[in-house]
């Protein structure tokens, strides 16, 4: 079974794409890929939904079962190159609202983690969907392969744990995670 790259609700892809050609006709892009960009070049990949943690779900004992939903990310490519990725985040009315666009590490990491995923032969037992799971105050970010029964985990580079790439069952990219948490949360003697 292929990688499922989900829908996202209904919309939200034109609401980013406008944002995009706004700043870009208004010369507001501050990061220098997409200030070069030429905006009739610039698309959306690699939607995914992005969920999110805090430190305290971690040393709490908490597993993908904490994750918060918080918005939508795309990749932005322009000419078919990944050069920034743009974000929404969820309003308190439910609806979409950009959020911010980036450039940088990430960026690439998410292009080659999907890269590599896509090979894994764990994909031809399971349908996965293509999710990202943030945890900033471990500075973690990791693809999220969701299947109804089972998940795997993708540690991007730069990762704290140092597994980038490694598909890991939710129990050990957890247990790992869990012993970084508790360090950051013990105050300096």
């Amino acid at each position: 079974m292929p990688l499922n790259l989900p829908d996202a609700p209904s919309g939200v892809p034109d609401q980013v794409m406008s944002k995009l050609h706004a700043f870009a006709d208004g010369g507001k892009f501050t990061t220098p890929a997409l200030r070069a960009a030429r905006k009739e070049r610039l698309a959306l990949s690699t939607p995914h939904q992005v969920f999110t943690m805090g430190r305290d779900d971690i040393t709490s004992g908490g597993g993908l079962d904490r994750a918060r939903p918080v918005g939508w990310r795309f990749l932005v490519q322009e000419g078919g190159q990944p050069i920034a990725s743009a974000e929404t985040t969820l309003a308190p009315d439910g609806t979409h609202e950009v959020s911010h666009t980036t450039e940088g590490q990430f960026v690439a990491a998410t292009d080659n983690a999907v890269k590599a995923i896509r090979n894994l032969p764990q994909l031809e037992a399971a349908g996965f969907e293509l999710r990202l799971l943030r945890i900033p105050a471990l500075y973690m970010m990791a693809l999220w392969l969701h299947a109804p029964a089972t998940d795997l985990l993708v540690p991007m580079a730069p990762s704290p744990i140092a597994k980038e790439g490694k598909p890991m069952e939710p129990a050990e990219f957890f247990a790992d995670l869990s012993e970084l948490a508790t360090q950051a949360a013990t105050p300096p003697a």
